[in-house]
């Protein structure tokens, strides 16, 4: 038979999102078959009864060139001790179409063959690989296509090769997954398969493991014996089956999209005091295939980190656009192949918190999928009370001074606090606008160090005579000299800090 390459027009578009969610798959040219149908918010392939057999086909083909991530997440419930069989996700020669494959341990992709060595039902049409995800193990033997052994291989990640209806399907490599995949949807259980220049990648993850294990790691796909020649195109097929072992085999939240390679990693401290200012630095970068001109660098941001600020630095054609840390922090970044960006993400610690800071990040795409062995991370900042504290209060509203120069003066009182022992010696550090000053007309009893007309505070005790004592505190009143109100603002005093210090 000659095969035709779908003209580009007729080829479903990167990304294929399909959810399954709903009373009807999205795309009309979804085929499901057998016991296969849109349940209880999810695509479910068999019940959790025996001898089912469900497929759900694509019959739209879609590019191969570029490389192919299909990502996905499922559910393997209910069913004996050793649920059976499993799932399989294959893709065939997009030219073509196909009919559901074997039963049983084929898992609807390779054929089965019973105990006389007989093919008593055929595989898929023009199979170019498929993947199972096998709980009861026989995708591995003999009885499931060419090659395998005589035993089966429960809870194994299996592949097998390219094959048309009773020919091919070799059994090409499988490794074992501890537990196998019993999944749900409160776990997160999903999926990545990844097929880029005829190399096949496989990660399993779960919310415990974001990140994912590699299970299949960049397997020489196109040079294995027995396989085809890949094909432009491909059209993408779930299967799954149950014998006298049974259970439920969901999916849903697909997604088939260009790969891209988007490591992250983060940087932080991992001690900080109350009140101090601290920042983390979370790093991503594109190592190809394709360009994402669409990345975004997602954060949650402790409530407990006040003042967020944000800045990005790209390199190599990387383009930070306008972030947000108002909801937690959101970044879009054009991250073209081989170029990488830096994000900062800056904060002061609630002076009043003591315990454990967690800052996560992670990298994604709407139209892209991220194949990076780490696309997520996090950093634990442990956080003290310092020795002493302090607390800002406006003790009068702004007033215009007109001498001695025009400006705007608003008046403060520094409530000091020791949170462990007596503090004998202290400073008070604290940022302004430039050219405001402590009001030089105002007196006062702590000495002045730095006065505020470089844009910096510090004020210290005298002597050793204005002490903290724990639960008593102390309370420093001065005077700011604004430049103007606008200058003024709010009153609010950035990065205000208060420390101890120590005689030699």
């Amino acid at each position: 038979m000659t095969t035709r390459v779908p003209d580009a027009s007729q080829q479903a578009q990167f990304p294929i999102v399909e959810s399954f969610t709903q009373s009807a798959p999205a795309n009309p040219h979804w085929r499901l078959l057998g016991s296969a149908r849109l349940n209880g918010g999810s695509l479910e392939l068999t019940p959790d009864e025996t001898s089912q057999a469900g497929t759900a086909f694509l019959d739209q083909p879609f590019s191969s060139t570029l490389g192919v991530t299909i990502d996905f997440d499922y559910a393997c419930e209910g069913g004996s001790a050793q649920p059976g069989d499993g799932f399989s996700v294959y893709v065939i020669d997009g030219a073509r179409t196909t009919q559901p494959g074997g039963i049983g341990g084929a898992l609807g992709y390779s054929f089965t063959k019973d105990a006389a060595d007989v093919i008593v039902s055929p595989g898929v049409t023009a199979g170019y690989v498929g993947i199972g995800f096998d709980n009861f193990g026989n995708f591995a033997t003999q009885y499931a296509g060419t090659g395998g052994g005589l035993f089966k291989k429960p809870d194994t990640v299996g592949v097998r090769g390219s094959g048309n209806l009773r020919e091919g399907f070799r059994w090409l490599t499988g490794v074992a997954v501890d537990g196998g995949f019993r999944g749900s949807w409160d776990n997160g259980a999903h999926v990545q398969i990844s097929i880029i220049d005829g190399r096949l990648t496989v990660r399993h993850s779960d919310r415990a493991d974001p990140n994912g294990t590699l299970v299949i790691d960049d397997f020489d796909l196109a040079g294995a014996d027995g396989q085809t020649q890949m094909p432009e195109t491909f059209k993408l097929g779930f299967a799954a089956g149950t014998g006298g072992a049974t259970a439920s085999h969901r999916i849903r939240n697909l997604t088939v999209a260009l790969p891209v390679n988007m490591p992250l990693e983060m940087s932080g401290p991992q001690t900080a005091k109350a009140g101090d200012r601290v920042s983390y630095t979370i790093g991503v970068q594109n190592l190809g295939p394709n360009d994402a001109p669409d990345a975004v660098v997602e954060a949650a941001v402790p409530a407990e980190l006040t003042a967020p600020e944000l800045t990005c630095q790209g390199e190599n054609g990387a383009v930070c656009g306008n972030g947000s840390v108002l909801e937690g922090l959101r970044l879009p970044i054009e991250l073209p192949r081989g170029s990488k960006a830096m994000v900062n993400l800056t904060g002061t610690v609630d002076q009043e918190f003591e315990g454990r800071l967690t800052c996560t990040s992670l990298v994604k795409s709407p139209t892209r999928a991220n194949t990076a062995a780490q696309h997520s991370d996090s950093v634990t900042t442990d956080v003290e009370l310092p020795p002493v504290t302090v607390t800002p209060v406006i003790n009068l509203p702004g007033w215009p001074e007109p001498w001695p120069g025009a400006g705007w003066i608003i008046s403060y009182v520094l409530k000091l606090a020791a949170n462990e022992h007596r503090v004998v010696r202290w400073e008070i550090h604290f940022e302004v606008p430039e050219r405001t000053r402590i009001n030089p007309q105002e007196p006062h009893w702590f000495e002045v160090i730095k006065d505020g007309t470089d844009g910096s505070v510090v004020i210290a005790t005298p002597d050793d005579t204005h002490t903290i004592e724990p639960g008593a505190g102390l309370d420093v009143a001065l005077q700011l000299l604004y430049p103007s109100q606008h200058d003024a603002g709010e009153g609010t005093l950035r990065n205000l800090r208060a420390i101890e210090v120590t005689q030699p």
